[in-house]
C-alpha cells in the first residue's frame, strides 16, 4: 500500500532534575529527537502546568531492569521552553518557588535550580508510521519503534484524499524486518475506540483500493 501514513501519540514519564525559567532537565525513558518540538507537563505538588519545549540534547545515562526482565534504556535530556515568556511565566515562577531547594539564590532567568526531590513530568510525543495492510479490524504498519503486545495508544492515519482517521490502537503483534538498516519493526495494530464516522471512512477507503 502506498502514499498511506500514519502517527503515534506517546507519553512518557519522566523526572525533573533542575529547571530554569528558560528549560528543565529530565530523566526519561525515551531518546528525545534533537530539535523536536514536545509538550511538557510539569507535575508539581498542588498542580500542573503544561508548556511546550524543544530538545536540545539527550544522551543515554543507564539502563534499568523492567518488570518483565526486559531492559529499558534511560536518558538525561534538556529542554528550551518554547512558550515560557508568553503566557506561562508566572505558573513556572511559582513552581520553581515551590520545588526549588530552600537556601537557593534567587535568580531566575539563566539559573537551573535544584529540585527539592524529583518531581514528575510527562512528555508527549508523537512519531509516524507507513500503513502496509490495513482491514475493516485493523492494519499492519511499519515503524521504527518497538511496540509490546497489549499496548494501547491513540493513533492517527492520513488517508489520501486529506481526512484524517483517530482510533485508540490495540497493538496485536510485534516482529523485528529482518536485515534492515537501521531496525524496523512489523506491528500488527487492531482498531479500538473509533467513532461510527471513522469507520465508515475507513471502509469507504477499503473498497476503494480493492477496486483498483
Amino acid at each position: 500500500m502506498e502514499g498511506v501514513y500514519g502517527s503515534v501519540l506517546f507519553a512518557s514519564k519522566a523526572e525533573i532534575t533542575n529547571i530554569s525559567l528558560g528549560g528543565v532537565a529530565i530523566q526519561v525513558d525515551a531518546n528525545l529527537k534533537i530539535g523536536k518540538e514536545y509538550n511538557i507537563r510539569l507535575e508539581g505538588k498542588n498542580k500542573h502546568i503544561e508548556i511546550k519545549g524543544i530538545a536540545v540534547w539527550s544522551v543515554l545515562s543507564e539502563s534499568q531492569k523492567g518488570a518483565h526482565g526486559d531492559v529499558i534504556p534511560i536518558y538525561h535530556a534538556g529542554i528550551e521552553f518554547a512558550n515560557v515568556l508568553t503566557n506561562k511565566t508566572a505558573e513556572l515562577v511559582d513552581f520553581i518557588e515551590n520545588h526549588k531547594i530552600k537556601g537557593t539564590e534567587d535568580r531566575l532567568r539563566g539559573l537551573r535550580f535544584k529540585i527539592h526531590m524529583p518531581e514528575k513530568a510527562t512528555v508527549d510525543y508523537s512519531f509516524g508510521y507507513r500503513v502496509k495492510l490495513i482491514s475493516f479490524g485493523g492494519m499492519l504498519i511499519e515503524t521504527m519503534h518497538l511496540f509490546k503486545p497489549e499496548d494501547r495508544f491513540p493513533m492517527e492515519i492520513a488517508l489520501n484524499d486529506g481526512s484524517v482517521i483517530r482510533f485508540v490502537g490495540r497493538v496485536a503483534s510485534c516482529i523485528e524486518i529482518a536485515d534492515k538498516h537501521p531496525t524496523h519493526y512489523d506491528i500488527g495494530v487492531e482498531f479500538k475506540d473509533m467513532s461510527a464516522e471513522d469507520k465508515q471512512k475507513i471502509e469507504e477507503f477499503i473498497r476503494s483500493i480493492s477496486k483498483t
